[in-house]
């Protein structure tokens, strides 16, 4: 158990520092794109409206069905394997890794449940042809 600290404890700055250079990365990205797009609607060039649709297509994308099966999917595994490390364990942990297993099942179900309701209202809405 102590070396699996000691693995944890210098091995997760490197992955919090992995983690921001990613991010810092994307924010770069993301300021270039802005640029660009600036540039090409300040000089009325005819590929600016062609960016734009095609952000404008990717954000309705974004809106019909997020990405709520796989994180609830992920949520729900992630309550699992709290309840199962609680199960291999042979002291008292039982009932405290079901506690924690709890909030990830839930969090998971209600995810699933929401874009079972989404796809619902999509499928709705395309049947009355609103």
């Amino acid at each position: 158990m102590i070396q699996v600290i000691d693995l944890l404890s210098w091995s997760m700055p490197g992955v919090l520092l992995l983690i921001g250079v990613i991010q810092v990365l994307r924010l770069a990205h993301a300021a270039l794109l802005h640029l660009t797009l600036r540039k090409a609607i300040s000089v009325d060039a005819p590929i600016a409206r062609d960016l734009v649709d095609k952000i404008d297509q990717r954000l309705d994308q974004q809106r019909e069905l997020p990405g709520d099966d796989r994180n609830g999917l992920v949520l729900i595994a992630l309550g699992l394997a709290i309840a199962g490390f609680g199960l291999i364990q042979q002291d008292d942990t039982l009932r405290s890794m079901l506690g924690a297993a709890l909030f990830p099942l839930f969090v998971g179900v209600a995810l699933l449940i929401r874009r079972w309701l989404v796809q619902r209202a999509i499928a709705s809405e395309i049947a009355t042809g609103e």
